[in-house]
């Protein structure tokens, strides 16, 4: 056993560098590209995911307290946001390498944002000594849930049964609806820029920034020919950035915020992300069953993405081979990254929505990508370069990409057919799953009631977790054929 398992690693190693390098293996999913190519369009990829795969730390950490925390205790953030961008490297190349096999990037999810920040029993926003407290918890939570997904995964063709062909169309459809509102918060500035006291005239700038972005993008993928045109993405932000810069000296300072580069020291310029200390973890009983819920519904989201990418960029179902090995990295990346201080991961939408836009699916590039996390994880100047990059340059350079994830949804909702039986499911996942989490007075209500009421609104203010649980239940419900016939009995009967 353990002999075939070194057997297939090294076929999936192989597979990723075999052969020559050609310009055409870009839309394949083996074999290498010259590396010039590599770099860039793995770069595109990082570009894409880079701060969001941060955010959802900043934004747990923060409400805990811990970005406010003292000196003893204000590592325990910038180390996790290290971690993030270091383990996220390395889980994409164990994905790529040993995993799925497939051209999946993962990051920090953000499906589990409400729920660790619940956690916390302090003020909102302020250090306590509830703070370390809720960080430990959510770290051992984290662990559990990770290796929890992790034992499952490799039995995903037995329970995978379960989830019917409608049932991934319709959660890949939920991630892009859910991605809409985000893609337009970066188009439009990013909250912070939208939330603050600074002048229309000046705040308009912002969307004119990200206006030209996207119209540079749109204007390469029309007029350049070949594999170029497939860079868009960085050309947009190459010139989007270009532009901030002549606004931040010019006429909107502040557009590009340079404070994180600044460094005095040698720790500044290499920093090894460290482990946490594992004897201060709280396993408490609930918030780890919650957890290992969230982490479900993570998992159908994985499935999900990984599903849209052999739709979408392979042209063929996934196997269980795949979806095992997508799943399995996600829970073991996951662990890891618990250890390390940092937020779960799971596969990245935004990266998928390239895959299916641009139909670059080799594995190659990706790998290099890969390694420019892990060397960012080590070398804070790198990480801190791209952070400077604003909202409003990626809004206009992505924002595409967030709404063909919801095209891919509905591409396999079409695949599935329009019969009765699947409209009704598309309709009442959309309006029931997607809209209730548009009705924020319920939430309000649900915020002022006891723990449950709690904890029921981190559940059904996702609405991927809503649209698959009305997916799948009237999957099986519903009988295929919505029409019940009544026959006229014969009178002389």
């Amino acid at each position: 056993m353990i002999k075939n398992f070194f057997i297939d690693l090294k076929n999936g190693i192989v597979s990723v560098f075999k052969g020559n390098a050609k310009k055409e293996n870009i839309y394949s999913v083996d074999g290498k590209v010259p590396l010039l190519h590599g770099i860039v369009f793995g770069i595109q990829h990082i570009f894409a995911m880079f701060i969001a795969n941060i955010a959802p730390i900043l934004i747990v950490f923060a409400s805990i307290g811990l970005m406010n925390a003292p000196v003893e205790y204000a590592s325990f953030a910038s180390n996790a946001i290290r971690s993030a961008i270091f383990v996220a490297g390395i889980g994409t190349i164990i994905q790529l390498l040993l995993g799925a096999r497939l051209p999946i990037v993962i990051g920090t999810s953000f499906t589990f944002v409400g729920l660790f920040a619940s956690f916390y029993k302090g003020t909102p926003n302020t250090f306590s000594p509830q703070t370390i407290d809720a960080y430990y918890t959510i770290m051992a939570c984290i662990i559990v849930g990770g290796l929890f997904v992790a034992i499952i995964s490799p039995f995903v063709k037995y329970w995978r049964k379960i989830i019917k062909p409608i049932v991934p169309a319709v959660v890949v459809l939920g991630i892009g609806l859910s991605l809409l509102s985000t893609g337009a918060e970066y188009f439009l500035g990013g909250s912070t820029i939208i939330n603050s006291s600074i002048p229309n005239s000046e705040y308009f700038l912002y969307i004119l920034v990200a206006f030209l972005t996207l119209l540079v993008g749109l204007l390469w993928s029309i007029f350049i020919k070949g594999i170029w045109k497939n860079l868009s993405i960085v050309i947009a932000i190459i010139f989007g950035y270009i532009l901030a810069l002549i606004f931040n000296y010019t006429i909107a300072p502040g557009m590009i915020d340079f404070s994180a580069l600044n460094f005095n020291e040698l720790t500044d310029f290499i920093n090894v992300p460290y482990f946490i200390n594992f004897t201060k973890l709280r396993f408490e009983a609930l918030p780890i069953i919650l957890t290992c819920i969230v982490f479900l519904v993570a998992c159908v989201e994985g499935i999900g993405d990984s599903t849209a990418i052999c739709k979408s960029g392979l042209n063929r179902d996934i196997s269980n081979r795949e979806l095992g090995g997508t799943l399995f990295v996600d829970g073991f990346s996951s662990a890891l990254a618990g250890c390390f201080g940092a937020l779960p991961l799971t596969t990245f939408a935004q990266n998928v929505g390239i895959v299916t836009q641009t139909k670059m699916v080799n594995r190659y590039t990706i790998f290099l990508g890969a390694l420019f996390l892990v060397l960012a994880g080590f070398f804070p100047p790198l990480a801190n370069l791209l952070l400077t990059i604003p909202y409003c340059v990626l809004g206009g350079a992505i924002i595409t990409v967030f709404g063909s994830i919801s095209l891919t949804g509905l591409k396999m909702i079409k695949e599935e057919g329009f019969s009765e039986k699947n409209i009704t499911i598309v309709s009442l996942a959309i309006c029931l799953g997607f809209g209730l989490t548009l009705v924020t007075s319920l939430f309000n209500r649900l915020e002022d009631g006891d723990t449950f009421m709690q904890n029921l609104k981190i559940i059904i203010s996702n609405p991927v977790i809503n649209m698959f649980v009305i997916a799948i239940i009237l999957s099986w419900l519903l009988p295929e054929d919505m029409y019940i016939s009544f026959k006229k009995q014969d009178k002389n009967n």
